[in-house]
């Protein structure tokens, strides 16, 4: 079975678990070199004092004698019990009783010795010593335990604080979140949520602006269809009324038709052609665009013009050209009830301007790929077709560039 655990408690458990095999190690380490002591440099001394002893009795002299060392020989009857069947060298030996005693058997010049130490205050003391280290080193894995969960507490505070403000984030407030993190890795992590969803924004508003766009395109002529149709079942109407609505109708189909060809070409994303795109006259799609586009200022005074700074041929998408600046070019008699609208033909784009009411901001943002930043709540007018013409730019990788023109108005440019 799976257990989940929170980042804080599993940092605190590592943090203890490494504590205690650091306790552990440490207490084991230290049991080893005191029984290392004893088995060596303790053995080591009694031999020595041992060979002391002896020398001093072969030259008649009274040697010294530690209280608690006793030294025999082997067949003295007074040898302790517990030591007449040890072999050669040292032996420790602990009796029920509680008393401790380190024997060492050694034979010199075939005459064989055994000496007692009396180790019961040491064995004693040595037992203190590893209750109080014991002690010691639980008390610093309790210590090291309520250490790590404040650590831990400091350390994941700022990941706990950035996962309560995800979980209620979308793109209407995510400007609420602060980047006034550590520049760290929790920094780098709320500056890459931060810029995703930003992307994620700027995408969602596109594509609503570019629903919107579809709905409205395809609105406009299926309701010229329909108010025909009404009209063609009506007895007054005349055989040259007839012809005019058919010929309404006919026109809102093609438009209809380009439309779906529109979507339909942007829905199957950019596909690289290897071969030479073909040469068009730009000056001359310019000027069957606009003459496709006279009746929509019908009722306007908005006056055409067409500047041709290169009358080149050149390599282009006619389609998609002519899309993009079909869509421009409505835009702007949208927003213009009286002036001019221009079209410059470059060698490398071309520029519509017009008089009319202008860019908003959010406009701008949207055309010039900058973070888009509307007021909740509130309402704008994008510009008819915009998204679409985005799409397509995006689609072709060209460059387009808004802002407001020299006496008013909107300016678009398109680099190829």
């Amino acid at each position: 079975m799976k257990t989940n655990f929170s980042l804080k408690n599993r940092i605190v458990i590592a943090f203890t678990i490494q504590t205690l095999l650091i306790a552990v190690i440490a207490y084991t380490t230290l049991n080893l070199y005191v029984d290392y002591i004893e088995e060596s440099l303790l053995y080591d001394h009694l031999s020595n004092y041992l060979d002391a002893y002896i020398d001093g009795v072969d030259k008649n002299k009274e040697p010294l004698v530690s209280a608690d060392i006793k030294i025999f020989n082997s067949d003295h009857q007074s040898l302790p019990e517990f030591a007449k069947h040890l072999g050669q060298g040292g032996h420790e030996v602990v009796l029920e009783s509680g008393s401790a005693y380190h024997v060492l058997n050694k034979t010199i010049d075939s005459r064989a010795f055994t000496l007692i130490k009396d180790q019961t205050d040491f064995e004693q003391n040595e037992a203190n010593i590893n209750m109080l280290t014991l002690f010691v080193l639980l008390l610093f894995s309790l210590v090291s335990f309520l250490f790590s969960r404040s650590l831990a507490d400091k350390i994941v505070r700022p990941v706990v604080n950035l996962a309560e403000k995800v979980t209620i984030l979308n793109v209407d407030n995510f400007n609420n979140i602060k980047l006034d993190y550590p520049d760290d890795e929790i920094g780098l992590l709320v500056k890459v949520i931060y810029e995703h969803i930003v992307t994620l924004n700027q995408y969602l508003q596109r594509e609503k602006w570019f629903t919107g766009d579809i709905s409205h395109e395809l609105r406009t002529p299926m309701m010229i269809i329909s108010s025909s149709m009404d009209l063609l079942k009506l007895d007054s109407t005349t055989h040259e009324q007839q012809t005019q609505i058919y010929q309404r109708i006919d026109d809102a189909v093609e438009n209809v038709n380009e439309l779906i060809n529109t979507f339909l070409l942007l829905a199957r994303g950019r596909v690289e052609n290897t071969n030479a795109p073909e040469m068009f006259d730009l000056t001359l799609l310019t000027q069957n665009v606009i003459d496709n586009l006279e009746s929509y200022s019908a009722g306007k005074n908005i006056h055409f013009r067409v500047n041709a700074e290169s009358e080149e041929k050149r390599p282009i998408n006619s389609a998609l050209f002519s899309i993009v600046l079909t869509n421009l070019v409505k835009n702007s008699i949208l927003n213009t009830d009286e002036g001019e609208i221009s079209v410059t033909l470059q060698s490398d784009g071309f520029v519509v301007c017009d008089s009319g009411k202008g860019l908003t901001d959010v406009i701008k943002q949207f055309i010039n790929g900058s973070e888009i930043v509307i007021a909740p709540g509130s309402r704008h007018n994008q510009g008819l077709g915009l998204s679409i013409v985005k799409r397509v730019c995006e689609r072709e990788k060209w460059k387009i560039i808004s802002c407001d023109g020299d006496n008013g108005g909107a300016c678009f440019m398109v680099y190829f």
